[in-house]
């Protein structure tokens, strides 16, 4: 996230520049003093941030001179498209028209373009927008913070954030049935008896065969007498004859 400042030297530029230090290298800061103005002691303010810093004199003398030059270079930036958070750093309250025009005109072309009265004022959320993990987001939290406030925070927002446990899916019916059927039959094998010998078959007499030679038995009987009785005969004519 690229931020850029206008800083206007010539409203008490010591107030505007406090929060330079926090600032990265991806940010610019853009000192706008007067012809003629030192800058010993702006660039003292200005040591030891990250950030690039640039020195822009008035380039004509005169009340308003140096507003309408931060006002025009605003403008530039942000027909540009270069303006994505632009801050006019002032405490005067001229500004808020031009600052009004942009806003309604050029709206589209940034996410933010406004008038604060510090640079620390423009960077409150900047340490979150930053964070690109989560170590990340728990040290801007400390540093925004405090330690013990930030951690509750990061605490808070990790437990808001943090997706609640899907519920199980549901099993296909084919699939669930033929799990109950096997589980049925696991104690259906678990249910049944062992085994056990068959007893050998007894053995039944014969009674169709026993019955069978007591009919033939007669039938012989019957037959021998008969050949007893035709021999007699045969022999009592034999003797007649003689």
């Amino acid at each position: 996230m690229k931020m850029i400042f206008l800083v206007d030297g010539d409203n008490n530029i010591r107030t505007g520049l406090q929060g330079i230090h926090l600032l990265t290298a991806e940010d610019t800061v853009l000192v706008f003093f007067g012809k003629g103005q030192t800058l010993d002691s702006v660039k003292k303010l200005c040591a030891g941030t990250a950030a690039q810093v640039q020195y822009l004199e008035s380039v004509k003398g005169g009340k308003n001179s140096l507003d309408f030059q931060i006002i025009t270079e605003l403008g530039v930036l942000v027909g540009r498209g270069e303006a994505d958070f632009a801050y006019v750093i002032s405490q005067d309250k001229g500004y808020e028209a031009a600052m009004s025009a942009l806003h309604a005109r050029y709206a589209s072309t940034f996410r933010e373009v406004a008038l604060r009265p510090s640079i620390q004022d423009c960077i409150q959320a900047a340490f979150l927008l930053r964070a690109g993990t989560r170590e990340e987001l728990a040290a801007a939290l400390n540093r925004q913070f405090g330690p013990v406030q930030g951690a509750l925070a990061f605490e808070h927002l990790q437990a808001l954030f943090t997706p609640p446990a899907a519920p199980p899916e549901p099993e296909p019916p084919a699939k669930a049935a033929k799990r109950t059927t096997a589980r049925r039959s696991r104690k259906a094998a678990a249910k049944e008896p062992e085994p056990q010998e068959a007893a050998p078959p007894q053995s039944e007499p014969p009674q169709e065969e026993e019955a069978g030679a007591s009919q033939a038995a007669p039938a012989k009987s019957r037959r021998s007498g008969a050949s007893r009785r035709r021999k007699r005969a045969e022999r009592a004519k034999e003797a007649e004859n003689a």
